[in-house]
């Protein structure tokens, strides 16, 4: 009757609704032998934490094995009993989502005595899958930002090197890795960062994973990031910090941006404790600020002052019905209110809005043992996020029309977006149910067998207007005058184009579902070899904005994981392992054939009276707007001939065989323990494939929309793997506890990211390869060039110490810790616009080359990089104790203490190449299929060619910030 009432819960769980999730538990396994080495059954095995509700007992299996699953990550104490034998106890720390093998010899007792084992150290996993954990503890001594992406970046195989400076893991994309709170996916839908849906002082630990996952995991080729917040406790504890910053607490970079002095202060509680001993726990915290940080505009340098009023709440339960059940209910409400932010390379005062973003999270999570060897998990969740007023407050065609600098892409005049035209909601939900068995055998060792479903649903809805007015215009240039007013230059050489960007069928919500089924064997031979045996199925089914099915594929993705221990004691253990990652359909390449609510895109050529060409007086932007609008308006406005036009839904098809992106990876690695170190080196090899793709060539037909009579260019939006992508690796990984005082730790990565398609942009997220559209108008040469990609991160150093010195408990306690940061810098190149149609013969396109223009590399992918950048910082902690177990503490922190400086990443420096394109008079045209083109004659670098244009071009400057509070 109980296992029926089970039953029927965790169908209904299913049936309420149906998306994706992992579990944030961990597992301790291990066998049992006397001192010949010969199997113990009966051993009774004993598993406390004070992070585990009650007492986990187990006893071992008559071949010697035991397991513990469904552990909350903490620190244990594990013991060993058996009549005759001396009882043992053992030391670990069971970090999220990880696998630790604990495996012991008991002897023959003598007297009575107790064995006492301290367990590895646990912030390398010590499994094939490299991984790294670093707790709240160590992160929160150190002079971090206390965040997830604190303790991603601190990982091996990491680099903050995307658009940017977007996260990158193993060679990816930066969308393409998967963040979990507490189980459940937190990643934004479109450029695929993590969310903060979290209190720092409420992080428990964060664990890395960079290579050789589980089948459990999917939807990624990154990494896996699994984060976890304190879920209280039979004892009560808590917390209160106030943290200090200061704009003016800082120098300025290179690029002599403005500060302004304003001290602001973040509040942050973390409450926790038992509602019943051993049975309801309960957690709270929050978080509240209001920011106020002076900032600079691009090109223009304009000062403003961005403000943000930000509160954060989490609150969870945990409820053990007994040992063998558990459920967990969690959520989290973020309300942010943002002023004057900015989109992009916004120029002026005018492209600043003000706008909300809120977010929720709800989630609930349920585990039970059956019986000593089946187990089951089921866990729901849904995340909500809305963009409200997000945009311009004009719609009218003079204060709603963006504009835009042809020569090096800076936006003013309006916002981009439209805020007063319709929120815009990115939002997921979650399910996953899961079952375990664990199964020991004389033969064949220990399997412990994990199969499962899940299902994630991305949901985004949005009317994406691309300006207040719909229309945007790309100008010859822009003339920036004393008082920082920007003059919109247009002339009338084919170098202004007028963009019409209107929506034409209304939105509905887009909704892109990964259906899953996996089964993973962690299966341990015997004390040399463990095994890692696993498969994963994905289909993708994807809903578009217009209502239509649109994605049908499916994919296997196998992952194999093989360790061999040399001499069976853990000291040493060599890994190696095969992995095929499968990415879900991005859910803006998946829906970038239907019409409801995309912009379509008309391009007229500007051919008008020329504005602001000479040498003064400039008319300003309305002025220059309303000239522009009388010419065009009284010369056929919108029923002239296009240059090129793009209309989702007529002209753009989604290929029946599109399917997920993917990866293949070998690892080969060695884990070593040194005393108290342990080491680990790995070899990560990837190749990425069937990569997103446009297609339109003479073979893809013509398109008519059935409302207009026109014609265009058909699109196919499919796979291709004519562009290629890899990536290279060493990861180095040491952690030391020399003693109590003393912890050392760091890591080093040698990589090597190498291809010739980028992916993806700060503005749009994933974008599809263009080689394949209107390829007579393209060369592999110049147009694609293969070379080390834009996030291509040569070698990265990060090595952090702890040292606590000896006081009295009178005196407090304290700690000094640091942390060095040494990374190389990343290429760039040197790209232009230029115009092939007069070089081609027509092969009957529309729209011959598919527009104006297209890219031309005027040197190698790679021929210039940012700088090397090295940065220590420091943190001084203290602590003194109050009454009871409550303490007073207060940190301070100095980032970039000798204030060294560095071009960091080419999302904030100058790439402007001037062509034809920009300046039909300055710079005479060439065929770039038998000319090579001549610098100062074809082309030029603009004046501020590798120059910063903003101050997140530097690393930071040398900047003071403090905390303090109270804990308990």
């Amino acid at each position: 009757m109980r296992y029926r009432t089970l039953f029927a819960l965790v169908i209904c769980l299913v049936m309420a609704v149906t998306a994706f999730a992992q579990n944030p538990t961990g597992t301790i396994s291990g066998k049992v032998q006397d001192p010949e080495g010969l199997a113990m059954p009966g051993v009774t095995v004993t598993a406390t934490s004070p992070n585990l509700q009650g007492v986990r007992t187990v006893v071992t299996s008559e071949n010697g094995d035991y397991i513990f699953p469904l552990l909350p990550a903490g620190a244990y104490t594990i013991t060993f009993e058996l009549s005759g034998f001396r009882t043992v106890t053992v030391k670990q720390t069971v970090a999220v989502a990880q696998a630790h093998p604990v495996n012991i010899k008991m002897e023959i007792q003598t007297v009575s005595e107790t064995v006492n084992v301290v367990g590895k150290v646990e912030t390398i996993s010590q499994t094939a899958q490299v991984a790294s954990t670093y707790k709240s503890d160590l992160i929160a001594s150190l002079p971090t930002n206390r965040t997830m992406a604190a303790a991603v970046e601190l990982a091996p195989g990491v680099a903050a090197t995307g658009p940017s400076g977007a996260v990158t893991i193993s060679g990816s994309l930066s969308y393409e890795s998967l963040y979990l709170v507490n189980g459940v996916v937190v990643n934004e839908n479109l450029r695929g960062q993590s969310l903060d849906l979290f209190i720092e002082d409420a992080l428990q630990e964060t664990t890395t994973s960079t290579a050789a996952v589980s089948a459990e995991y999917g939807r990624f080729s990154g990494g896996v990031v699994n984060s976890i917040t304190k879920s209280g406790g039979n004892v009560f504890s808590g917390s209160f910090r106030t943290s200090l910053t200061n704009d003016n607490w800082r120098t300025v970079s290179p690029y002599n941006e403005t500060k302004t002095d304003a001290t602001v202060p973040t509040y942050e509680y973390t409450l926790g404790g038992p509602i019943l001993l051993n049975k309801l726990w309960f957690f709270t915290a929050g978080r509240l600020t209001k920011p106020e940080t002076a900032q600079n505009l691009f090109y223009s340098k304009v000062p403003y002052i961005f403000k943000r009023d930000q509160k954060r709440l989490e609150g969870k339960l945990t409820y053990t019905f007994n040992q063998n059940h558990n459920i967990r209910g969690a959520y989290t409400y973020i309300s942010d209110k943002q002023y004057n932010n900015t989109y992009s390379t916004a120029m002026d005062v005018a492209s600043l809005y003000d706008r909300e973003t809120p977010q929720s999270l709800i989630s609930l999570n349920y585990n039970a043992i059956l019986s000593p060897r089946f187990f089951i998990e089921a866990q729901f969740s849904q995340r909500k996020f809305t963009f409200v007023d997000s945009g311009s407050k004009y719609t009218d065609p003079i204060k709603g029309t963006l504009l835009i600098d042809n020569t090096n892409g800076g936006r003013f005049w309006s916002p981009t977006f439209c805020g007063v035209c319709g929120d815009e909601r990115r939002d997921n939900r979650n399910f996953l149910v899961k079952g375990s068995y664990f199964l020991s055998t004389a033969r064949s060792g220990a399997h412990n067998m994990v199969f499962g479903y899940d299902m994630f649903d991305d949901q985004r809805f949005v009317n994406n207007h691309q300006s207040g007015s719909d229309y945007r215009v790309y100008l010859t240039k822009t003339v920036i005058g004393a008082n920082g007013t920007i003059y919109p230059v247009l002339n009338n050489d084919n170098t202004t184009t007028i963009q019409w960007n209107p929506i034409l069928v209304d939105a509905q919500t887009a909704q892109f579902r990964t259906y899953s089924l996996y089964f993973n064997d962690a299966w341990r031979l015997n004390n040399n070899f463990t095994f890692n045996l696993g498969v994963r199925w994905d289909k993708n089914a994807g809903t578009d904005s217009n209502g239509q099915e649109v994605v049908k594929d499916k994919n296997f993705s196998p992952r194999l994981q093989a360790s061999y221990d040399l001499k069976g004691n853990g000291k040493t253990v060599i890994n190696a392992s095969y992995a095929r990652y499968v990415m879900s359909v991005a859910n803006s390449v998946g829906n970038s054939g239907a019409g409801g609510g995309q912009p379509a895109t008309f391009q007229y050529y500007y051919q008008g009276p020329t504005i602001n060409t000479g040498n003064g007086p400039y008319v300003t932007s309305d002025v220059a707007l309303q000239q522009m609008w009388n010419w065009f308006n009284n010369n056929g406005g919108t029923n002239r001939t296009f240059i090129s036009a793009s209309v989702p839904g007529v002209d753009t098809k989604i290929s029946s065989n599109l399917k997920s992106p993917n990866t293949n990876e070998f690892t080969i690695g060695m884990t070593r323990q040194l005393g108290k170190a342990t080491v680990r080196a790995d070899v990560v090899y990837r190749k990425y494939q069937d990569f997103y793709s446009n297609r339109v060539d003479t073979t893809t037909g013509k398109a008519t929309d059935p409302k207009t009579g026109k014609t265009y260019d058909l699109n196919v939006v499919e796979n291709t793997n004519d562009v290629k992508r890899n990536y290279k690796a060493l990861n180095l990984q040491a952690a030391w506890r020399l003693n109590d005082r003393i912890n050392i730790g760091g890591n080093y990565t040698l990589s090597s990211a190498y291809g010739n398609f980028e992916g993806e942009t700060a503005t749009n997220g994933p974008v599809t390869a263009g080689i394949s559209s209107y390829p007579e108008y393209r060369s592999a040469s110049w147009n694609y060039p293969a070379g080390n990609l834009s996030i291509d991160q040569r070698h990265k150093v990060r090595a952090w110490f702890g040292y606590d010195f000896p006081m009295s408990p009178v005196a407090g306690k304290l700690n000094v810790s640091g942390v060095v940061m040494v990374q190389s810098g990343t290429p760039y190149a040197a790209v232009g616009s230029v115009d092939v149609r007069p070089y081609v013969p027509s092969p009957g396109y529309i729209t011959p080359q598919g527009g104006s223009s297209v890219s031309y590399y005027f040197s190698a992918r790679d021929a210039y990089r940012t700088n090397t950048r090295k940065r220590f910082d420091l943190s001084i902690n203290y602590s003194h104790k109050l009454v009871g177990r409550s303490q007073l503490f207060a940190q301070a922190q100095v980032l970039n203490v000798f204030n060294t400086f560095a071009l960091e990443y080419i999302g904030a420096i100058n790439t402007t190449v001037l062509t034809a394109r920009n300046d039909s008079k300055a710079y005479a045209k060439f065929n770039p299929f038998t000319t090579t083109p001549v610098q100062g004659v074809n082309y030029a670098f603009g004046p501020q060619f590798g120059q910063a244009i903003g101050a997140t071009a530097y690393t930071t400057p040398r900047t003071f910030r403090c905390s303090f509070g109270v804990r308990f």
